[in-house]
């Protein structure tokens, strides 16, 4: 008995390792599983899942081949954009390593540089200091009037809003009574 069976697959001229199983079922059935892999195997967790063909030995004789042709052809593309989408995923990777460095460096230089906010800071600390006693005081709205500007302290924007609505807030309170 000939079958031609290998050179039809030879025909088909995929990308990759064919691997055939084969089981058999009840009722003179027959299981045939087709996985196709990537050649590389450098990427195997991406594997497809296999083409499964299920029918009488004959059925699969005459369907199997026919079956393969469209699956394959579209699988052997996949390979092929899937390593080119690997190799550029890989280089893009390297220029980002590659960024952050540059950005440490320069900001590295930009610290040696002497900080204008320095100063500034004990006077933010002793408005602070004011606020906090003019709020014991029960003095909103004196401690509101004296809160620095958010582009006076840009470093400190969310502890001055959250100082700002805290105070607002307790004033409008007073203002209830």
């Amino acid at each position: 008995m000939r079958t031609n069976f290998f050179q039809a697959l030879q025909r088909l001229q995929s990308a990759g390792a064919w691997v055939i199983n084969v089981n058999f079922a009840a009722d003179n059935d027959l299981i045939v599983s087709v996985l196709l892999k990537s050649q590389d195997g450098a990427h195997q967790k991406s594997q497809l899942p296999p083409m499964v063909f299920k029918g009488t030995a004959q059925d699969i004789d005459e369907g199997i081949l026919e079956g393969l042709m469209q699956p394959v052809t579209e699988t052997k593309s996949l390979f092929a954009n899937s390593a080119a989408y690997h190799k550029e995923l890989e280089e893009a990777k390297a220029k980002l390593v590659a960024k952050p460095k540059a950005e440490k460096q320069t900001a590295n230089a930009d610290k040696t540089k002497p900080s204008e906010a320095a100063p500034n800071k004990p006077k933010f600390e002793d408005t602070l200091k004011e606020i906090n006693s003019l709020n014991a005081a029960c003095k909103y709205a004196e401690a509101v009037a004296i809160i620095p500007g958010i582009e006076d302290y840009p470093d400190k924007k969310a502890d001055i809003e959250k100082l700002r609505t805290d105070l607002e807030w307790k004033m409008k309170q007073l203002t209830l009574l």
